[in-house]
């Protein structure tokens, strides 16, 4: 858990989005989804880990938060691991909701929510109830205060990024013939546990590359396929564990038992656009700027430069894609991952390659520590 010094920054910028938007409240709903960033903000302002279902949150202007829970387990486990320190009991979250709301006399005004994970249904329900409460949509204006990073926040990215480091190793030491994608998947998820990972995203994929004749899968979930690895395959995975809240992600290819020409081609060409966006890379850069980097030098190179190329992560694993769209200005502390995405005209998928840097106001710090060179087993 965080400290309190960084539960009470949190919860007066809370206070300061309702003072500035005229809200009488904010009701926070969050699950365990690996989204965007809207479905992050209650885990920021709550600390509170979501492993089932949606939780509902109300912050009531000067007062402390008070959440909704189904039963006594629940309200137990919530105050003792998370910034809220008070809930009721009601099986009915909506109603629970409403309840909160009019006991503390807010039947009209406005109160803030975030609409793209608020059910229809639920927001049918506290309209009828409350018809003279406006509920308008503040996820922008909450996440930007995500966008703020404390020196705890940037520990935790730290660890994260150790933790990565750790699931890469498991993949070195596990991926070879005759071992399946869902035992690999399951021996980095063990290395990343020891170390504290809460959760993790895992994407991998194998078989046998070639930039004339390229017939690997893209990046999956191994359920999708679960091949069987064989000698003179690569094998490319997203390696992306969470701690304390944090996502970080480290992209790595490696080659069994043969060494792949190829692959270690289109791996220059990967790691030479993002150390040609590096001399950027720093706090008030555009996220358009470091992308359009990427895709020249690319280009340049002779290949095709497409999506997916990276994107910005912390409580959410996506907050904010690598485009030449995104024009979001990087700000210190935030933690960028860059994996471009290399082909050429005869591939529809590519080997995968790239890592998470944290953003200074002078540069970049690299929190991973395995190296940069196309690992090949041993038989």
């Amino acid at each position: 858990m965080f400290s309190n010094t960084e539960k009470n920054r949190r919860l007066a910028a809370a206070q300061a989005v309702m003072d500035k938007a005229e809200l009488r409240a904010v009701y926070l709903l969050g699950n365990s989804v690996v989204g965007t960033y809207p479905f992050g903000i209650q885990r920021y302002f709550s600390d509170n880990r979501i492993v089932f279902f949606i939780r509902s949150i109300v912050f009531i202007k000067n007062q402390e938060p008070v959440a909704v829970v189904a039963d006594l387990m629940n309200k137990l486990n919530l105050i003792q691991s998370s910034f809220v320190q008070n809930a009721v009991i009601n099986a009915d979250q909506v109603q629970g909701v409403i309840d909160l709301l009019k006991d503390n006399g807010i039947e009209n005004g406005r109160v803030g929510t975030i609409l793209e994970i608020l059910p229809a249904a639920w927001l049918i329900r506290l309209q009828e109830a409350l018809p003279g409460v406006e509920f308008v949509d503040v996820s922008e204006e909450l996440f930007a205060l995500r966008t703020v990073r404390s020196a705890e926040e940037i520990e935790a990215e730290r660890f994260s990024a150790r933790i990565a480091d750790a699931g890469y190793k498991a993949l070195c030491e596990t991926a070879k013939p005759g071992v399946y994608e869902n035992e690999v998947v399951a021996a980095i998820d063990k290395a990343m546990q020891k170390l504290g990972a809460e959760e993790s995203f895992a994407l991998i994929t194998s078989g046998k590359f070639s930039l004339d004749n390229n017939n690997m899968r893209p990046l999956h979930n191994y359920s999708a396929y679960n091949r069987e690895i064989k000698a003179g395959d690569i094998v490319a995975a997203e390696i992306t564990p969470r701690y304390n809240g944090y996502w970080t992600q480290k992209v790595r290819t490696i080659c069994i038992e043969e060494k792949n020409e190829d692959a270690e081609a289109i791996r220059q060409v990967i790691v030479g656009a993002i150390d040609a966006a590096k001399p950027i890379m720093k706090a008030g850069t555009s996220i358009s700027d470091i992308t359009k980097m990427m895709r020249e030098y690319t280009e340049n190179a002779g290949y095709k430069f497409v999506a997916p190329s990276g994107h910005l992560a912390g409580i959410d694993l996506d907050e904010g894609g690598t485009t030449e769209t995104n024009t979001m200005l990087l700000r210190n502390g935030m933690l960028l991952i860059l994996h471009p995405t290399v082909i050429n005209d005869k591939m529809d998928t590519s080997i995968f390659w790239g890592e998470s840097y944290i953003i200074t106001d002078d540069g970049y710090e690299e929190p991973m520590q395995s190296g940069d060179a196309l690992f090949t087993t041993g038989k």
